[in-house]
């Protein structure tokens, strides 16, 4: 990862349409990520896998929100922390995992965990009863709010948007007007977290908040491209937090009624996902006078 790019740009084979491939894949896989790593910790139908869904997937969506002002994708924080690293990391992991009793192990308390290292003394009540996996989790949303809060920061503090030479009411427009991007990637988040998790499979709910929110990313890769402006308001948000609404306020609607309504809701996105990508490839490949999967014939 991080190589593919350069070497594109080192052979002049860079495109818009690479970097669509490219972030646009990333931003989907994240899913497989999320399923992966759930499944170690065994947290499906709670809401802590809504928060490491959330965390990820609105991290990666600002990572292109903050190239859409700035003109730079940040892949890493510092010089030793990056996403080569994750997949690293998510590798070994992945290794580990295998040679372990995963229910055994990450269903610990801190106490157990820490105990043989004579650690327990130093932790705070609310530690030791927590479970290791838990306690992982909250590591991970911690270190997530760590790098979106460095992606704020970057972004509301570069020149294209806090320059030297404007006033402080043009600073204080463009900065409300860049957070403003982020409401509706937000408000997805928000409303994952309204369906409560014994209401609904796990998977439906993850399907539908990934491809909308995948959605909105591949939105914001493309017009960030294009140098066009994204809207503040998608209205492809509007049909999951009605459904998360609907199912959290309708005492009549039963679990697998909202089985239906999220699996009905996973086939629109997944339908909207694929017709707004073709149509985004199609006007590509038109613009630039290029093919998508072969290679254009020569003029002579």
């Amino acid at each position: 990862d991080c190589m593919d790019g350069k070497q594109a740009r080192r052979t002049g084979s860079s495109s818009p349409l690479g970097q669509l491939f490219d972030h646009g894949f990333d931003c989907i896989c994240t899913l497989f990520f999320v399923a992966t790593f759930s499944s170690y910790l065994e947290i499906g139908g709670t809401h802590w896998f809504n928060m490491l869904q959330t965390s990820l997937q609105f991290a990666f969506f600002m990572a292109q929100w903050e190239e859409y002002h700035t003109l730079v994708l940040p892949h890493n924080a510092g010089k030793w922390c990056g996403v080569t690293e994750v997949n690293y990391a998510s590798a070994l992991g992945a290794i580990c995992v295998s040679l372990i009793d995963r229910e055994a192990f990450f269903q610990k308390s801190m106490q157990d965990t820490l105990a043989p290292f004579g650690l327990t003394s130093a932790l705070p009540a609310l530690v030791k009863d927590m479970e290791l996996r838990h306690f992982l989790l909250c590591g991970w949303g911690g270190m997530s709010l760590i790098l979106m809060g460095l992606s704020l920061k970057r972004t509301l503090c570069h020149p294209r948007i806090a320059g030297e030479n404007m006033d402080a009411s043009e600073i204080r427009f463009n900065r409300i007007n860049a957070l403003s991007k982020l409401a509706s990637p937000f408000l997805l988040c928000v409303a994952a977290f309204i369906v409560p998790p014994e209401f609904i499979r796990t998977r439906y709910l993850s399907v539908v908040l990934g491809c909308a929110l995948s959605l909105l990313t591949k939105k914001m890769i493309v017009f960030s491209m294009a140098k066009m402006p994204y809207a503040i308001i998608q209205t492809d948000v509007f049909p999951f937090i009605f459904a998360a609404i609907w199912i959290r306020y309708d005492t009549r609607l039963t679990k697998e009624g909202g089985d239906f309504v999220f699996g009905a809701l996973s086939i629109w996105y997944a339908y909207r996902l694929l017709r707004w990508v073709n149509v985004a490839i199609n006007q590509i490949c038109a613009k630039l006078g290029i093919y998508c999967f072969r290679l254009k014939k020569r003029d002579d």
